[in-house]
């Protein structure tokens, strides 16, 4: 009976926490279907959370409602295929919030950079998605989730989540920010890089070894560019890009002979070969993202929903865990003494990743009974 009563304080606890962090953002004026919506979504991220799991058994089970547990799991499953349920009510008045609190503490030159990757979402569906970079993480920004793998994705499609990343982020930024669009080899298609150009964009992207370019009307295939033992890295400004001309970009071969077997072949409108290797070094924090919401926590690779938008708003329950969890994190990520009692602690490297850290101190928090608040109002005692 003991445990039992544990187990009900505990998730009544972070079911609080998760809530009151939502309806902060939301406004406490809610009410009717909004509002019995909003503690849904809090009860799933709960569950999701607790569990480590995106099936809707599991996520069900953080309903703070005294129902058994196959009504739990239809309730998650009418939630995730409501058609009043996605992005638009239930997320982005929390990513810009979040960003929001970021941004207070960034220098108003800084450039900001985002990366847009896809992923495999369960054996029918693939999630085309944007995030923020941010002190090496990758924040959630957008995404879109279609029935099929991940390269069936076009380049309308990687257009059209750009142009939505450009309608969140632009009112967000100062005039002095710049932007910076990092991809790989898919995301090099010539429409792709002039919106990023329309709308005043750099952008640096992986490209095919086997692409012509030209450079004062000579043709060559970026295979058959090496950089000097000497050097880990051959610029070539001002090239045309395909076959078809394109005018202009800068060509980057970028050979770390220590990490890699191959040299990456990268295009830019950065003028300077640091810059675009710096930048592009950055694209790294999607694929940490993707695995911090599939095999390292929530497991949303395991789904089997077969609706592609029941998908995309079960992706939506996984990002906003993630950001709740991240902000909890960055509220101790100096706490040294907490640290040591979460983790060992080495003078050289931490032992958890920043999100394996903020997943464990929720635990401990809820472990010890101590109170916590998932704040977007972030302080000045961490690195931007």
């Amino acid at each position: 009976m003991q445990i039992l009563k544990c187990y009900h304080h505990e998730k009544i606890n972070l079911y609080t926490q998760v809530n009151a962090a939502l309806c902060g953002v939301s406004g406490n004026n809610l009410q009717g279907h909004a509002l019995k919506r909003l503690n849904t979504l809090s009860g799933l991220i709960c569950g999701m959370i607790r569990k480590g799991s995106s099936h809707l058994a599991d996520i069900g089970t953080g309903l703070p409602q005294d129902i058994d547990a196959s009504s739990k799991q239809a309730a998650a499953k009418r939630f995730l295929e409501n058609k009043w349920t996605g992005y638009e009510e239930h997320y982005l008045p929390f990513v810009k919030a979040f960003l929001a609190g970021i941004l207070s503490l960034t220098s108003y030159r800084s450039n900001i950079c985002l990366v847009i990757d896809g992923s495999q979402i369960g054996n029918d569906h693939a999630t085309l998605m944007i995030s923020v970079v941010w002190s090496g993480r990758g924040i959630p920004l957008c995404w879109f989730t279609k029935p099929g793998g991940k390269g069936h994705f076009t380049e309308q499609d990687h257009i059209n989540l750009v142009k939505r990343a450009q309608e969140i982020i632009h009112p967000m930024l100062s005039p002095e920010m710049k932007v910076t669009l990092l991809g790989d080899g898919e995301f090099d298609g010539i429409e792709l890089i002039k919106t990023c150009q329309e709308a005043s964009w750099y952008y640096v992207v992986r490209t095919a070894c086997d692409n012509w370019m030209y450079e004062n009307n000579d043709p060559f295939q970026a295979r058959n560019i090496r950089p000097c033992k000497t050097s880990n890295c051959f610029f070539i400004p001002n090239v045309e890009f395909t076959r078809k001309r394109f005018q202009f970009v800068n060509f980057l071969c970028w050979f770390d002979r220590k990490k890699y077997e191959e040299p990456i072949f990268l295009i830019s409108n950065l003028k300077e070969a640091h810059d675009i290797i710096d930048y592009y070094k950055q694209r790294f924090s999607i694929e940490r993202l993707f695995k911090n919401l599939k095999s390292s926590a929530f497991n949303i690779h395991k789904t089997r929903l077969k609706n592609a938008t029941a998908v995309s708003n079960l992706v939506m329950v996984a990002a906003l865990a993630f950001l709740l969890s991240l902000a909890l994190a960055l509220q101790f990520e100096h706490d040294k003494p907490l640290r040591k009692k979460i983790q060992r602690v080495r003078p050289d490297r931490n032992v958890l990743s920043f999100f394996s850290f903020a997943y464990e101190l929720i635990l401990y928090f809820l472990d010890k009974d101590i109170p916590f608040n998932f704040s977007f109002q972030f302080s000045k005692n961490f690195d931007s």
